[in-house]
């Protein structure tokens, strides 16, 4: 009686806690550290000798644009990837063997004849194959990204060239959606408000994606997938 009221209780348990709305979770970024750290930077003065400027002062000359570590520059994703593929395989095999017998443990084969006036020696094994198989297979892909997101300078190559990395989280409805970005970029590459085409960007790494309830109803269960992974058929 125990074990049932025990046995119920769980049930109820579990129905109750599986009726509760749940919080969008919130990705954590191992990158962001990196990126707080940059804006966190200190402006390093360098003075010249014989001057009363120097480098950490405001640009009066040349446009607002990023080249030091803790810089912001807005980059334009937009992205357009197409993939068509198609394969095609054709096999066909064709075997044949014909060989006779004049003699069976000791027997002339015309015991076999009087037997069966169609029986030639000639042909009393005659085996013949064929066989064939023909597959074909296309796909087609089509993706496109259209968003904006600003970036922190996080490293400045010997060179000149910025490394930037960049995040973005929309939570709306429950529905977390991020976008992160990140690259290296050639600061004459950066145009006059400060913005740059996600096109012109080196070693550029763009993932978007989401999470919530909607993402877990979309996708399959892990029995389901464990069932796909093993099922022979």
């Amino acid at each position: 009686m125990m074990v049932s009221r025990v046995v119920v209780s769980l049930i109820a348990l579990l129905l109750v806690s599986g009726c509760m709305p749940r919080a969008a979770s919130v990705t954590k970024d191992p990158k962001r550290p990196i990126v707080e750290q940059a804006l966190r930077t200190p402006m390093v003065s360098h003075t010249e000798k014989g001057s009363l400027w120097n480098n950490a002062g405001s640009r009066l000359f040349t446009d607002p644009k990023a080249s030091r570590v803790g810089d912001l520059v807005t980059v334009l994703v937009q992205e357009k990837a197409s993939a068509t593929r198609s394969m095609g395989t054709k096999k066909d095999r064709a075997t044949s063997h014909t060989s006779g017998v004049n003699a069976a443990f000791g027997l002339s084969t015309s015991l076999f004849s009087k037997r069966n006036p169609n029986f030639s020696p000639g042909t009393a094994f005659d085996v013949s194959n064929t066989k064939s198989f023909a597959g074909s297979g296309s796909t087609n892909n089509s993706d496109t990204l259209i968003a904006s997101v600003t970036a922190v300078v996080v490293e400045v190559y010997p060179n000149g060239n910025l490394r930037i990395e960049g995040r973005r989280q929309v939570t709306i409805n429950q529905q977390p959606q991020e976008l992160t970005f990140s690259g290296v970029v050639r600061p004459q590459d950066i145009a006059s408000d400060n913005t740059i085409a996600s096109s012109k960007v080196a070693q550029a790494v763009i993932s978007y994606g989401g999470g919530g309830e909607l993402a877990t109803v979309t996708h399959e269960g892990w029995l389901g997938q464990t069932l796909d992974a093993i099922w022979p058929f």
